[in-house]
């Protein structure tokens, strides 16, 4: 199934198909994208599974499904907000009800590169928190305050400015300093901070990783 052939069959439903996160912002930079991921608006996930057998969902806490478009596995999920109601990494309510915006979903994302989105059947770019705009200026920075309630985006932060060679903004860095947040990183598992290590080892500027974790007095948390 075609790309096209996927987003008009969503329409068709009475929904919206966009292709979103790092294949928009790798594409805006002019690196290769190895997958594109996928949200989903204006449909429910029943709806979803009965046009789309093949589906397999892998999400757990909320629906993704991997689904063939142009010949490659690709995540599609459906637009979602998030509220915080517990510590660490995984501790959100989750809502993906049909009603949710593209723009709502963009407003809990990390940073600002990766909240865009691209509506395949109208053609255009949805950046309601100006992610193009930073990508052209090489800087990450956070979409909102939310930020401070995953303790993983700090890693997060600093590995994206390893691997693309930016800057983290002032305000973001001030984030990462918040005492709540520093605290909540302590409950962050060892194998998942490793992870985001590797592919900042693995990276053309490996040393922003760790100055970017400094700037922000969090390095002494799990590198003393």
């Amino acid at each position: 199934m075609k790309e096209l052939e996927f987003a008009q069959i969503i329409k068709d439903l009475g929904g919206t198909a966009y292709r979103v996160g790092g294949s928009i912002r790798n594409q805006l930079l002019g690196i290769a994208v190895n997958d594109n991921d996928y949200a989903v608006i204006g449909i429910s996930q029943d709806v979803f599974v009965q046009t789309f057998p093949s589906a397999v969902q892998v999400g757990q806490s909320f629906p993704v499904f991997l689904l063939e478009i142009d010949g490659e596995k690709c995540e599609v999920a459906f637009a979602r907000t998030e509220r915080k109601t517990g510590t660490g990494h995984k501790g959100f309510e989750v809502d993906f009800s049909s009603d949710i915006t593209i723009e709502e979903d963009l407003a809990r994302r990390d940073f600002t590169i990766n909240a865009i989105a691209y509506d395949i059947i109208g053609q255009q770019i949805i950046d309601p928190f100006n992610g193009t705009k930073d990508i052209h200026n090489k800087i990450i920075r956070a979409t909102s305050e939310a930020f401070k309630e995953d303790p993983l985006r700090v890693y997060r932060a600093a590995r994206f400015a390893a691997q693309l060679g930016f800057d983290v903004d002032s305000k973001t860095i001030e984030m990462f300093t918040d005492s709540s947040l520093q605290e909540d990183m302590d409950t962050l598992s060892v194998e998942r901070i490793f992870v985001e290590l590797q592919k900042a080892l693995e990276s053309p500027h490996p040393e922003k990783f760790f100055q970017v974790l400094k700037e922000g007095t969090c390095l002494p948390i799990h590198f003393k």
